[in-house]
């Protein structure tokens, strides 16, 4: 018979050699709808208990490192970092760097459903971070399905996680019918921030009033990976710095996702801004990789409009609001953004109020008509420039524009299209560079 040593045995036991000790972290929280059960180190189980909001009362269990599985189900909504006695509120400092509290649905079918506020609120009067969410399916409240908190006193939501977890509004698009959603995610400064499809894409769909993400003052770290959207009463991903807040820092990544038919609201005139946009103020590099943007595709979206109007807006934005301050850096690379004939009412990609601009690798962007495929310093009907001057700008000879190319309001000469194509000395040779121009579709 295997004998353990006593100070082993004494710590699985619980026991100090000079005493007892504290219980060990949970090492896994098993959740139904409507109870918990605790499963310490070792494998010993607890007794399942009933509780009125099984996810806030595991977090509440919960250390750094410890697993909250949820069994298929509808799960209430629930808050976090609130000063709050409602059994719906987890008063928790979360998990840590490294060590995150992970709330995982351990099969297809878990649901966090939304009423009329959000669905999952986060605020920082007790503070918090470090918790990652896997293999949810989110149901936005009336307001948001993810919701940070705007924060006065300079405490950031830090450490927030979402590996393939979806976002799909209660609305059906087609028919007008069921309810209504303003945001899948609002965050004010945010940090380490990630929200991924990994296994799979993430979907967000059905958001009728505004945007997927709304992000305002990043204060850190912030991915946008692998996430398919569809739907949206306005953009995809929003970025701003406006001045109630610090300026935007951090390098923002948003890659490989794919997104059709968005800035669509009935109460915008379905004119909701451009799918991705970027709104100065920010100190940090925003890099666009492998996204493709989609609008005017699907015959039964072009009802979407005003009588009169173009079906669509424009796939991305980059401006600098009321020359408050401009955006660092810019890099685009491999994106294809492309409206159906007919469709679009401003410039596909419009880019200003930049120190610098990188159209690297092999983008696409088509026109769906007069409007312009890129516009590189756009100006107003005034003929005056909309954002501060950008910086140093690369356009890469690869880039296909399917449309009209213009620079401070006007098609630039050979010569000047030869300068943009002239990487800056200061830069690095993109790759994927390669050779020749195109100007058609």
């Amino acid at each position: 018979m295997h004998v353990l040593p006593f100070f082993l045995f004494a710590l699985f036991a619980g026991f100090h050699a000079n005493g007892p000790t504290v219980a060990p972290a949970p090492l896994v929280i098993r959740c139904t709808p409507a109870t918990i059960e605790v499963i310490q180190q070792g494998g010993r189980k607890g007794t399942p208990e009933r509780i009125k909001n099984p996810i806030a009362e595991a977090l509440v269990k919960a250390e750094p490192g410890t697993t909250i599985w949820l069994e298929p189900g509808d799960y209430p909504p629930f808050t976090i970092g609130f000063q709050s006695h409602s059994p719906a509120n987890a008063a928790i400092a979360g998990g840590q760097p490294g060590n995150p509290i992970v709330v995982a649905g351990s099969a297809p079918g878990v649901r966090i459903v939304g009423s009329e506020g959000d669905t999952i609120a986060i605020d920082q009067r007790v503070p918090n971070g470090w918790i990652t969410f896997k293999n949810l399916t989110i149901v936005p409240g009336q307001r948001a399905g993810v919701m940070f908190y705007q924060r006065g006193d300079g405490r950031l939501h830090q450490g927030y996680t979402f590996e393939d977890c979806h976002i799909l509004g209660d609305y059906d698009t087609t028919t007008g019918e069921g309810k209504r959603a303003k945001w899948g995610v609002w965050g004010q400064n945010l940090a380490d921030f990630r929200f991924a499809g990994v296994d799979a894409p993430a979907r967000i769909e059905n958001i009728s009033e505004e945007h997927a993400f709304y992000l305002q003052n990043v204060q850190g770290a912030v991915t946008i990976e692998n996430v398919h959207a569809r739907d949206l009463g306005r953009t995809f991903c929003q970025f701003t710095a406006r001045t109630d807040g610090r300026p935007g820092r951090g390098d923002v990544i948003v890659k490989n996702c794919v997104v059709e038919d968005a800035c669509i609201a009935k109460a915008d005139g379905f004119k909701g801004g451009s799918a991705f946009t970027i709104c100065g103020r920010m100190q940090g590099a925003f890099l666009f990789e492998g996204n493709v943007y989609k609008a005017g595709f699907r015959p039964e979206r072009l009802r979407f409009t005003l009588s009169g109007k173009p079906y669509g807006t424009g796939a991305f934005t980059a401006w600098e609001e009321s020359m408050a301050g401009p955006t660092a850096a810019l890099v685009l690379r491999d994106n294809d953004f492309s409206f159906a004939p007919g469709c679009g009412d401003r410039p596909v990609v419009s880019i200003g109020g930049c120190t610098r601009v990188l159209v690297v690798g092999e983008n696409r962007f088509v026109s769906g008509g007069e409007q312009q495929a890129l516009a590189l310093d756009p100006v107003n009907q005034q003929g005056k420039p909309m954002s501060s001057p950008n910086g140093s700008i690369y356009l890469a000879p690869a880039t296909k524009v399917g449309g009209e190319l213009s620079w401070l309001g006007k098609k630039p000469s050979e010569e000047q299209l030869a300068k943009l194509q002239k990487l800056p000395a200061t830069e690095e040779p993109p790759a994927g560079g390669g050779a020749g121009t195109s100007g058609g579709r």
